[in-house]
C-alpha cells in the first residue's frame, strides 16, 4: 500500500487536497484515509473533512486524536495501526495531518514538517496535482521535492 500525508495549517486546503487525490486514485485501486483530530471525533456530518473524504472517493475512513481516540468501533488505534489495518485491502491511504510523521508529505502553506516531503504549494489551489498523484503512485517520486 502507498501512503502519502498532506499537512498544512488550520484553512489551507487539506481536507480540498485529500478528496481530490482519493477521487483521482479511486480509478486506480481502493483509497483510504485517515483524518488526524486534535478533539473528540465528530463522526461524518454532513460537511465536515471525513464526510468529505468519503465523498471523494475513499471507502473507508478512519479519525483519530493525538490521544488515540477514533471514530468507529473497537480499541484504541494510532496511526502505524490504523495503516496496518488498511494495506491489505486498500491500494492507498492518504493522511491527513500528522505533519512530524516519516510518512511522504504534501506541504501546504508553508507548514513545518518532518522529511520527507515530496511537494509544497502556499494552498490547495497553487498545489500541481499531478505532482501528488505522482508522489503516491511513484514512490521514488516521494523522496524528490518539486516546490509550487
Amino acid at each position: 500500500m502507498q501512503v502519502l500525508a498532506v499537512v498544512g495549517p488550520s484553512d489551507s486546503g487539506k481536507t480540498t487536497v485529500v478528496a481530490r487525490l482519493a477521487e483521482r486514485l479511486a480509478a486506480r485501486g481502493p483509497v483510504a484515509t485517515v483524518k488526524h483530530l486534535t478533539h473528540e471525533p465528530d463522526i461524518d456530518t454532513e460537511g465536515k473533512d471525513t464526510a468529505r473524504h468519503r465523498a471523494g472517493g475513499a471507502s473507508r475512513t478512519i479519525g483519530l486524536t493525538d490521544d488515540g481516540s477514533w471514530f468507529g468501533t473497537g480499541d484504541s488505534r494510532d496511526l502505524s495501526a490504523v495503516l496496518g489495518s488498511f494495506a491489505p485491502t486498500h491500494d492507498y491511504a492518504l493522511v491527513e495531518g500528522f505533519s512530524g510523521s516519516a510518512l511522504p508529505k504534501v506541504v501546504l502553506g508553508g507548514r513545518d514538517a518532518a522529511a520527507p516531503v515530496a511537494v509544497t504549494a502556499a494552498s490547495a489551489d497553487a498545489l500541481d496535482l499531478d505532482a501528488a498523484v505522482a508522489a503516491i503512485t511513484d514512490p521514488a517520486a516521494a523522496y524528490e521535492p518539486h516546490e509550487q
